[in-house]
């Protein structure tokens, strides 16, 4: 049933649509090839959506997305056919080639429809291999509340 909970992260981007970004401050560094976000980010993929202080977008010289990395006050509310999951972390990590998602901080994800819960310092998903692993900091251990049938 976890695993079920993880697998909705790698909807996050499917790159089949278009992807929009909004914010009240903009950056970009051409010779770093960077985007920077700040104020009110706002992330959305079809129904899909983070949110965030900041972002940054990582281009390669081929000007497609590399990395994209949300910090401060990340927030996500995720849909796959059947289930809705939101959540938060201190950080959340898309390293493209390697098709990685990482939540890290205080990560707490909510499937929304029967409240399962998972609580964390770090996940990492694998979409090419659609492995997760979820860790906890130093002696906290990682948290799961399902809910049981009897």
């Amino acid at each position: 049933m976890i695993k079920k909970i993880l697998f909705f992260l790698l909807f996050i981007f499917s790159w089949g649509s278009n992807l929009e970004i909004t914010s009240k401050d903009f950056k970009y560094d051409k010779v770093k090839n960077i985007s920077y976000f700040s104020k009110d980010v706002n992330v959305t993929k079809e129904k899909d959506n983070i949110l965030s202080d900041l972002l940054t977008v990582y281009f390669n010289k081929n000007k497609k997305i590399d990395k994209m990395v949300a910090k401060k006050n990340v927030r996500f509310l995720i849909h796959d056919k059947n289930s809705t999951y939101k959540g938060t972390s201190n950080i959340f990590t898309y390293i493209a080639p390697k098709e990685l998602f990482v939540f890290e901080g205080n990560v707490h994800i909510t499937k929304v429809e029967d409240n399962q819960q998972l609580f964390g310092n770090k996940v990492i998903i694998n979409k090419k291999t659609g492995e997760s692993k979820v860790f906890g900091k130093n002696s906290k251990p990682v948290k799961f509340i399902l809910k049981v049938n009897d």
